[in-house]
């Protein structure tokens, strides 16, 4: 059976490996679901929020608060249950989260509303870290800890897409009333949460050092990088984006070097550079960036290339996400029963997705003028991006050492929010930059600026020959970025396999010696 790292102990703080595990991973599932679909419900109902609390410029920070917030703090709620208990930390998160968001729905100003959406994201981020880390306790059943991955994945996947489908239909109700799905889904499993889950019990009280410098450190460090890869689609020459990105990065590089230098640093930054981190970094490359480059940037071409707005858009990425459910559980099943190892899984899923973008970039230079046409790439890339997010836990999980469990597991979130935000700005910059300059070169004038104006405003160009020029242009566009999606892709998962492969040459090597 294939290995490459990919068994470890269960530790003490994880919890010891308990019976009905399905049941309980399919509740995990719903935890990280609701953590997944709260900002796609927040995205939703940010116009009408906006425009009812007149937030003006302040719109751009609450679209974005509770992402920066969660990101900065969830290796820190990692640490606390750890040291406080996992089960108190995860019904703390869930009845954090709701109060955030019911402030958010009572909101009378922008204020408020910034505060529950903080509020919010500190929640979630102890929510999601909490699922993740429990995934192991019940990883006792059929397929191990693969297995269990990808039953939490799948449930996962699917409660995302029915949470996040009931927040959008609600949204155009009322905005209001769309914020308190997820305190009403948070209350209930809390209740669900004591009954499924094992209770913390008596922890011994800790005398090791909390490291709020090191905690400091990362959390500042997180929010301004991440603030900053937000402006990037405005030119890394704008100070909004370049001035944070590299405060944000001072400050991560200067929690490093803290961190190297503590015994009791509360992260242990050595995993930076052994082989099954670096694997699970590129494989969460492969799964994150690109989740966060697809699926908002095929949903605008869609939006303007075959004219869907509303039910019809949301529609139009149920293969894609579906057929990630379907991925992960068999991609689960598969490294489960020893078919399938960590660096395979990896290469797949970066070959699989390849392909997808290839037939994404190639139906969109062909202007369909059906979503139909689309339906292989929505599929195959559905599934490509998917199989890396199994490995990428796992290895996780695998280097999560008693000690840092919360703190290791919960690094997972902060990572992925990074590769997120990058797909995203990734995916802007090349879409938007070839858009306006292809449009410019065919028509001249000011038609680039007008583009420019059209994506701010929404105010269709004086020019009538430029949107037209411009949507036809958007295709070609997005192709190219596919395209180079796929080669990076191919190259992490290339990469991964030869690490791993490496690193199992050199442990078998050592016991074979020993």
């Amino acid at each position: 059976m294939p290995t490459d790292g990919a068994s470890v102990t269960n530790p003490a703080s994880a919890g010891k490996p308990v019976k009905g595990h399905l049941a309980a991973l399919v509740f995990l599932g719903l935890l990280a679901a609701i953590q997944g679909s709260d900002p796609n419900i927040a995205s939703s109902a940010l116009l009408s929020a906006s425009k009812d609390l007149n937030m003006g410029s302040l719109a751009a920070l609450a679209a974005s608060i509770s992402t920066f917030m969660l990101a900065a703090t969830v290796i820190t709620t990692g640490m606390m249950a750890d040291r406080l208990g996992r089960l108190r930390i995860l019904t703390a998160g869930l009845i954090l989260s709701a109060i955030g968001d019911v402030l958010v729905a009572l909101a009378p100003g922008s204020s408020v509303f910034l505060l529950g959406r903080t509020l919010a994201g500190i929640g979630l981020g102890a929510v999601f870290g909490a699922s993740f880390a429990y995934v192991k306790t019940f990883a006792s059943g059929k397929g191990g800890l693969a297995g269990a991955l990808g039953v939490y994945g799948a449930a996962t996947g699917g409660f995302a897409v029915l949470l996040s489908f009931v927040g959008a239909t609600l949204v155009g109700v009322d905005w209001r009333i769309a914020f308190l799905l997820i305190p009403v889904a948070s209350i209930i499993s809390v209740f669900v949460g004591f009954v499924i889950l094992p209770k913390d019990g008596k922890i011994p009280k800790s005398s090791k050092s909390w490291d709020t410098t090191g905690q400091v450190l990362l959390g500042l460090g997180v929010i301004a990088f991440l603030y900053g890869i937000s402006y990037v689609g405005k030119g890394l020459g704008d100070p909004q984006a370049w001035v944070p990105l590299l405060a944000g990065t001072l400050l991560l590089l200067g929690w490093y070097f803290w961190e190297r230098g503590r015994a009791e640093a509360f992260f242990p930054v050595r995993l930076f550079v052994r082989p099954l981190f670096i694997a699970a970094l590129l494989a969460g490359l492969i799964y994150n960036l690109g989740s966060g480059a697809m699926l908002l940037s095929f949903s605008t071409l869609f939006q303007y290339q075959l004219d869907l707005s509303g039910i019809g858009l949301s529609l139009s990425q149920l293969p894609y996400l579906l057929a990630a459910v379907v991925g992960a559980l068999v991609t689960g099943r598969l490294m489960g029963s020893g078919k399938l190892s960590n660096g395979g899984a990896t290469m797949a899923g970066a070959l699989i997705c390849a392909l997808g973008l290839v037939l994404f970039g190639v139906t969109a230079m062909s202007a369909p003028s059906s979503v139909i046409a689309y339906l292989p790439a929505l599929v195959v890339t559905g599934v490509g991006v998917i199989i890396p997010s199994i490995p990428y836990g796992g290895l996780i999980l695998a280097e999560a050492d008693p000690e840092h469990y919360g703190a290791v597991s919960s690094s997972r979130t902060t990572i992925g929010q990074f590769y997120y935000a990058m797909g995203l700005a990734l995916s802007t910059v090349i879409i938007d930059s070839l858009t306006r300059s292809r449009t410019q070169d065919a028509i001249g004038g000011d038609a680039a600026e007008q583009i420019r104006q059209f994506a701010i405003t929404g105010q269709p160009p004086t020019n009538p020959a430029v949107l037209p020029k411009a949507i036809e242009a958007l295709g070609g566009a997005f192709a190219v970025m596919c395209f180079i999606l796929a080669v990076l892709f191919v190259v992490a998962g290339f990469v991964a396999l030869v690490v791993l492969r490496r690193n199992e040459k050199k442990e078998k090597a050592s016991a074979t010696a020993a």
